[in-house]
This record gives C-alpha cells, structure tokens and sequence, in this order.
C-alpha cells in the first residue's frame, strides 16, 4: 500500500511540475473521448484500452475480450481576448463552443488478428472576433474541424509484440473571414481616378467556406518489454486537400469613415458605398488548400503497482500546416485583397504524460498533462490560429456500471500572454499600415466529453 502512494504523489508531481509553464491551445486535440482527454492523449503505450488504440491501432491486439465498443460525445470551449496598450481597451472573442464526437469498435478475429473501427477529431480551432477588434483586418474568424473515421487491424506476433494499421477518410471543414475596406468613390461604378476620385471608405465582412473529404492513415507498434513495461509507438498521417472555396459578404456593412481610416465619413457617402458593394463580387483568394500536420509519438508505459500506472509521450509534430487564403473582392477599380494571411506551421516537439489509479473494482481515476513547443513562429503570431507553446491539464473517473464502463473526462487549456506590434492597425484610402502599438493577446479553453464503453 505504502508503494502505491508513492507511486500516486510521484505521478502527481510530475504532472504538477509539467503544468506549471501553462500556454497557448494547440490546434490538435489530445483526444475527443473522456478517456483519452483524461489522459492528455498519453496513451499510445497502454495495452488493454480500447480508448488508447485510437491513438495507437496495434493496441487492438492487447485487448482480452472477443467484442468491445465505446461511444462518447463532449464539448470543446475557447476564448480569446486582445488589449491594446495604448487605451486598455479589451475585446473578447465569441463563436466560443463546439460539440466532439468519438466512437470505437474491437473485434477479435483470432489470436493473432484484431480488427477495429475509430472515429475521432484530431484538430479544431474556432472563434469570431468582434467588430472593433485591434486585428479585424488581419483575419476575424476562423473555423476548422477535422472528422476522421478508419478502419483498423492489429496483428500479434507474440503475446508480447504486435503492429498496427488504420485506414480510412477525414472530413475537413474550414471556413475563415476577414474584414476589408474599400475605396468609394464619386461613381461607384467606375474605376477610381482622378476624375473620379476616393470620397471615403466603407468597411464590410467577407466570408469563405469550403469542405472536402482526404485520405487518412495510422501505423502502430506495441511491444511489452515486461509485465510491467511498454513502449509503443504510433504514426498519424497527415490532411491535405483544396477544399474549393465559396466566398461571400457576411451582414450588413460595418461602418463608413473618411479617407484618413479614422475620422467620420463626409455627408451623403451612403448610397454609394451601398452601390459599390452591390457592383463588387467576393472572390476566393489565392490557394484554397488545407493542410494539417502528421504526428509522430513515442511512450513508454509502467505499471507500478496491479492499482497505478503511468506513462509518458514524445510527440513529433511536422511542419505541414497551412490554411486556405483569404477571401478577395473584386470592385470597379480592382480586386481588393486581406492585408495578411494566416501564418504557415513549423515543426515542432510535445511531450505528455498521464496516470491512471483503479481504486478498487469500480472506480479509476484518472490525471494528464501535456506541453508542446511553439507552432508558428513568434514573428507573425496572431490571435485566430494561435500557435505558441501549448500546456494543459487534464482529470477524469471512470465508473463499472451498467455491464460496461461511464467514464468522464476533462481538460483545461490557459494560454500565456502574448505581446506583438504587427496586429493593431489603420486602413486608409492609401491601403493598411500597421499602428506599431503594443497587442497583448490570451486566451483559454476547456474539453470535457462523457462516454460510456462496454465489452462482450
């Protein structure tokens, strides 16, 4: 008994000690069932959880029962907010909840062949800034799901050692806007000119959507190097595809000003900023490709004592991250476009850890952190993607019940502050320049799921 507490404080400590640096959400979920939340997504080492063999398919082979199943369904919640230096002036982004979705499937064909199913979403970001945010026009909305379901084998070559295959499709969703400004001029129907000079300016909404269906993959490995050691090993591909883009104006225009971008619009500018909007067509912009990063884990598992075992994960992230351009518009006078694009990803390391403690025949608790380097480089860091160092931390319970098992878990994300000049800008007749003032950026979040997961 003296063994298990320390093995329990010991744990506790570490993933006390790893939380401690907290920072910005990552772009990928830990998992979208309870169990996998629980455990930070730390689990590609830990045998006999069918949670864990949508991380890792040769975990399948591990399984003792003939038929296994789990279904879950949770909740995903961010906020971000943005204050300006210059006046404390704060605003909050909304669009803050989307609902997950994971399901799994166990079927033991022989003893050495194991088939599966999974479905899960692997990566999610969402949020719509406000109006008068200090980076509307670098980019104020962003909504990008990933759907993944694969059919999956595991073979044993001994009880101790087996490899893993998934295949199948994801679904990527993304949809992003941008507030732009447009030169109105005397005709609103003919170009700019000198004869036709800019009377003010008009700021409005542009929308783009867009979906498409994407090979997927997973390798795994498992090998039980003791009765109480594991290492696995697991490979996610990556997403990629032109998800083909729909553009559009969202709502009503935003505001008129005059041609500084500050100061009031001159009198009787309205029905020709209306008939300028109504004479231009929103375009896709530039590439409408999507591409989301390949993971890469290594874990080691250690049953310390027949009540607590732990692990810890190395994940390698690559540097495939890339979102569709924004949305252009097309005017009399030519086509206007966003004055940035969300930034590109760079490869980068995460590490995770998890413990898992049975208290008896009911009851398993269950506790997770995990810490992930910088995905965009400092230098163009915003508030829609994100993408600095990541920490979180993780609890949850299971509980026997029904011939099956309820399991909870839950996740919360805080991210650090982030200072940047380039956010915080005027949009003129003469185009946008950025202001130089000081943006602090942070942000928050919490995944919690509820699932329910029985053996037959």
């Amino acid at each position: 008994m003296a063994q298990a507490v320390r093995g329990v404080i010991g744990a506790g400590l570490m993933l006390g000690a790893a939380a401690l640096p907290a920072a910005a959400q990552s772009l990928a979920l830990p998992a979208a069932d309870p169990v996998g939340i629980a455990r930070s997504g730390a689990q590609v080492a830990y045998g006999y959880s069918l949670e864990a063999a949508s991380a890792n398919p040769a975990l399948l082979a591990s399984l003792k029962d003939k038929t296994s199943f789990h279904l879950a369904a949770g909740l995903a919640m961010a906020s971000t907010q943005q204050s300006l230096e210059s006046n404390q002036r704060t605003t909050y982004s909304t669009d803050r909840n989307r609902t997950l979705t994971a399901f799994g499937a166990a079927f033991r064909m022989s003893p050495a062949l194991t088939l599966g199913l999974k479905l899960d979403e692997p990566f999610l970001r969402h949020g719509q800034l406000q109006p008068d945010a200090a980076s509307r026009f670098l980019g104020d909305a962003i909504d990008l799901t990933a759907h993944r379901l694969e059919g999956q084998a595991a073979w044993a070559f001994s009880p101790n050692l087996s490899v893993g295959l998934g295949v199948g499709v994801a679904r990527l969703g993304f949809e992003s806007g941008s507030t732009m400004r447009f030169g109105v001029p005397l005709d609103p129907s003919q170009p700019v000119s000198g004869a036709n000079p800019v009377q003010g300016l008009v700021e409005q909404r542009v929308a783009q959507s867009g979906n498409k269906v994407v090979p997927s993959y997973s390798l795994g490995l498992r090998w039980a190097i003791s009765p109480r050691w594991t290492l696995g090993a697991a490979h996610q591909s990556g997403l990629k595809g032109d998800l083909g883009m729909n553009a559009a104006f969202q709502g009503a225009s935003l505001g008129l000003y005059a041609n500084d971008g500050l100061s009031v619009a001159p009198l009787g500018m309205a029905p020709r900023a209306t008939a300028l909007l109504a004479a231009s067509s929103p375009l896709t912009g530039g590439s409408g490709t999507l591409e989301l990063p390949s993971q890469t884990t290594v874990g080691m598992r250690h049953r310390i004592t027949p009540m607590v075992t732990w692990e810890a994960d190395l994940r390698w992230t690559s540097a495939g991250l890339r979102m569709p351009a924004f949305a252009q518009v097309a005017t009399p006078s030519g086509p206007v476009t966003a004055p940035a694009e969300l930034p590109r990803g760079k490869s980068h390391l995460g590490f995770s850890a998890s413990v898992e403690v049975e208290l008896g025949k009911l009851w398993t608790l269950r506790g997770g952190a995990a810490l992930d380097q910088r995905s965009v480089e400092e230098s163009v860091a915003e508030p829609l993607l994100g993408g600095s160092q990541t920490a979180a931390f993780s609890i949850g319970a299971g509980y026997k019940i029904w011939g099956g098992e309820l399991n909870l878990g839950y996740q919360y994300r805080q991210s650090e502050d982030q200072d940047t000049r380039r956010v915080d800008g005027v949009w003129s007749s003469a185009g946008f320049r950025a202001t130089g003032t000081r943006v602090r950026m942070e942000g928050l979040g919490h995944l919690m799921a509820l699932g329910f997961k029985k053996t037959f």
